[in-house]
């Protein structure tokens, strides 16, 4: 239970992280300074046992770099105090309950959803609907096999840990809550119906989005993975664009350093105008896919 709390924010990072297959390169790119390469890899949060190896990419990477950063430090996220945050945000306990944030169709519909699949609908009354979203989600990928133990993240770290290389995060555990409280004032039930709509086609578009990020499809990551939040602005300033500045403010300073670094992030946040390659390349920075001979 305590690993699938942990990783609620990150398990919808597989549904909205690319689509649509075409050919590039990897889904990690490269910074050079003048004494430092900085690497920028896309991650897919949760995968499958079936999706490793990972590309030959990631594994360069890191083999490269001296120290990892991920979006926020993964020994923050497997502590008891960010689990109880996590669920004070996630829980209603002003007296309401699901059913009166929702409207009666969308509430009908999650409960035949999960009546379907044999999920416990009763149980999740007091949780909010974004978090609602989320357990949905994380059942319909456990179901089909999808995990966080298999994601990048969780790989490299394991990989860091095991190696003796420091790990940091670009933001700290109560950010990441922070931003979970921000989809609280922005969504309710279209996330529930989005969630279920993308949910009942997850068979048919998992082998679409895997070859996406495999192949960092920068088109099909931004179209898939940005054009719904793109629908509520104010979310996707607060989860993307803020971030990304904020994030392009502290990377910055590593390419100056005489230190190699890999950097991992959520794959959704190195496509579109609005990224952190973008904003790196409008900063005069020369950033490009890493490509290895066969």
């Amino acid at each position: 239970m305590k690993r699938f709390l942990i990783c609620l924010v990150a398990a919808a990072g597989l549904v909205l992280s690319a689509a649509a297959i075409a050919g590039a390169e990897s889904s990690v790119w490269v910074v050079r300074g003048p004494k430092t390469t900085l690497y920028l890899a896309g991650s897919c949060h949760v995968l499958r046992a079936s999706d490793h190896p990972l590309p030959r990419e990631f594994d360069a990477a890191y083999a490269d770099s001296q120290r990892l950063i991920f979006e926020a430090p993964p020994a923050e996220l497997e502590t008891p105090d960010y689990i109880q945050k996590l669920m004070r945000v996630a829980a209603l306990t002003d007296g309401t309950t699901l059913r009166d944030h929702l409207s009666p169709s969308v509430y009908a519909r999650a409960e035949k959803f999960c009546r379907e699949r044999g999920y416990p609908f009763e149980q999740y009354q007091l949780f909010r609907p974004w978090m609602l979203a989320m357990f949905l989600t994380m059942q319909e990928l456990t179901r089909i096999g999808v995990a966080p133990e298999f994601g990048v993240d969780k790989i490299y770290y394991e990989k860091a840990k095991k190696d003796g290389k420091p790990a940091g995060g670009l933001e700290t555990a109560d950010d990441q809550i922070r931003f979970l409280a921000a989809m609280d004032a922005d969504l309710g039930n279209d996330q529930v119906i989005e969630t279920l709509d993308d949910l009942a086609a997850l068979n048919d578009k998992l082998p679409q989005i895997l070859n996406a990020w495999r192949t960092g499809n920068e088109a099909g990551i931004e179209a898939f993975s940005l054009r719904e939040l793109k629908n509520h602005p104010n979310l996707y300033k607060t989860l993307i664009v803020e971030r990304n500045r904020k994030w392009a403010d502290k990377i910055e300073p590593l390419i100056r350093k005489g230190q190699n670094v890999m950097i991992i992030v959520g794959v959704a946040h190195l496509a579109g105008s609005d990224s952190v390659i973008a904003l790196l390349k409008k900063r005069g920075h020369s950033v490009s896919k890493l490509t290895l001979r066969p």
